[in-house]
């Protein structure tokens, strides 16, 4: 089972920083989740919100002007591959600006690094798949009434295998329909220990996490 921490180790440092990925590969994470934006001066950063804490949109701001605004340097993707070349990373692409960016860019590292990419826009996550070697997965925040009609889209697409759920809606009948039909399942939004153990005992391929001392990495 693959641990990966949500946008790296922000209890000691920024949220999807250089520092936050360092501090979590330390810890014992084997991969990173993080988030794709693009900046006005069209950059694909790491940063997760839309909107920047001064309520300007992210998209509005250069990569320089959002770095002043949250007190640091917002990391853009090329930097984050490169400092970390043997992690894997969650790659989840935001907006289909983003992608625009981002898909091109990873083409480059198809072979170098092990990277999922997913996104809540499926479209963009079919676009993937049709460009990259790279894993694909579809983001999902919510329950489909059937799994067959979230996943007729993706049975074309050999490296598009990979649902990842919200901890929120997911349960043994729905990880089981779709490992009986292919795919992989991967769990974002534990909170406690015990929702930690409860997902490895579903058997998911991987926990998404924000709670290192609830994956067994530090102590509680």
């Amino acid at each position: 089972m693959h641990l990966l921490a949500h946008r790296g180790f922000h209890a000691e440092y920024p949220e999807n920083t250089l520092d936050a990925f360092a501090a979590a590969l330390q810890l014992g994470f084997e991969g990173i989740e993080t988030d794709v934006r693009v900046s006005a001066d069209q950059e694909p950063i790491l940063f997760h919100d839309r909107v920047a804490k001064t309520g300007e949109p992210v998209a509005a701001l250069t990569r320089k002007q959002l770095s002043d605004i949250c007190g640091y340097t917002v990391p853009t993707l090329t930097e984050a591959l490169n400092a970390f070349p043997h992690t894997y990373w969650n790659i989840e692409v935001k907006t289909p600006a983003a992608a625009s960016l981002a898909l091109p860019l990873l083409t480059h590292y198809d072979e170098s690094h092990q990277i999922l990419l997913t996104s809540f826009r499926h479209e963009i996550v079919l676009a993937a798949a049709e460009l990259l070697d790279a894993e694909c997965g579809f983001l999902n925040a919510h329950r489909p009434a059937a799994i067959n009609s979230l996943l007729h889209a993706a049975l074309p697409h050999r490296n598009l295998r990979t649902l990842v759920w919200d901890c929120e809606i997911v349960d043994p009948d729905i990880l089981h329909q779709a490992n009986a039909l292919g795919f992989r399942n991967a769990v974002y939004g534990a909170k406690t220990a015990y929702e930690h153990a409860l997902l490895r005992e579903f058997g998911v391929q991987a926990i998404i996490t924000d709670y290192p001392q609830h994956a067994g990495l530090m102590p509680s």
